[in-house]
């Protein structure tokens, strides 16, 4: 694991007080406080009070069409019985199509897990029993980047999960997140570049009670986009290293990205 080299703490406890309890502006005035320049890249979704933009992570578009999803079921396997999604994402966040740029993505999860929101266009998908989820999210490089393993670690996490994003608006409530490390991963020649993090994060339920997570997200980035995929389990349980933790790095594992060819 690598630690990259900037001066923004991964901690993010304040930050996230002080933006949920305000509008945009708040949260930009947070990124001067935390000195991160990667907030105000010129790629984003939100603006700020004085029309500094902010970079938000979103849900990758599922790109309706041509090529239809898929849903394989796959053989039994130590850890239950999987199925492989593989369907086509947008670069866009307008429903439009971008020639080139639009990708294919796939991985697998327990056949069991609950898909949410579907009709938004995003994927999300949840073990009942216990809370685990999966998230499917993109995010563009920040500005003055121009490959992924430049990126500082703590703009993922900071995108991710901001007050403001579409992780936390879609009913995550996040008490405090901390990006624990990063590591470039081996793709093939023709692949594109990917990479890997932990992250740690504490959830708030419907009981007010704070549940600690820990997870992976595998990143892939073509054309300027991220494509993450975001799976996680209980702390306690994760770091154990038994069956949840095992099942969290097989869904990691599995995420495949692929560029679209144009005529697609």
């Amino acid at each position: 694991d690598d630690d990259d080299d900037d001066d923004v703490s991964s901690d993010r406890r304040s930050f996230l007080q002080k933006a949920s309890t305000g509008s945009a502006a708040t949260i930009m005035s947070a990124a001067v406080f935390l000195n991160n320049p990667y907030l105000a890249s010129a790629s984003a979704s939100a603006v700020g009070e004085d029309n500094a933009p902010i970079i938000l992570a979103t849900f990758a578009r599922r790109r309706v069409g041509a090529l239809p999803a898929s849903l394989t079921s796959l053989p039994p396997n130590k850890l239950g019985i999987f199925q492989r999604l593989g369907e086509a994402f947008l670069y866009s966040n307008d429903a439009t199509r971008t020639a080139g740029k639009d990708i294919f993505a796939s991985f697998d999860f327990p056949a069991d897990w609950l898909q949410l929101d579907r009709f938004l266009g995003g994927i999300q998908y949840v073990d009942q029993r216990n809370g685990d989820k999966l998230y499917v999210l993109k995010v563009p490089l920040p500005s003055g980047i121009e490959t992924l393993k430049e990126v500082p670690k703590a703009y993922f996490g900071d995108t991710i999960f901001n007050p403001n994003g579409e992780l936390v608006k879609n009913g995550n409530d996040i008490e405090e997140y901390k990006v624990l490390s990063s590591s470039m991963l081996e793709t093939a020649e023709d692949s594109p570049p990917r990479r890997r993090l932990k992250v740690r994060y504490t959830t708030i339920t419907g009981n007010n009670f704070s549940v600690e997570r820990k997870g992976l997200v595998d990143i892939y980035e073509v054309g300027g986009m991220c494509y993450m995929l975001m799976t996680g389990s209980n702390a306690v349980r994760f770091d154990k290293k038994g069956v949840e933790r095992d099942v969290v790095e097989y869904i990691a594992d599995s995420f495949r990205v692929t560029k679209l060819p144009s005529v697609v």
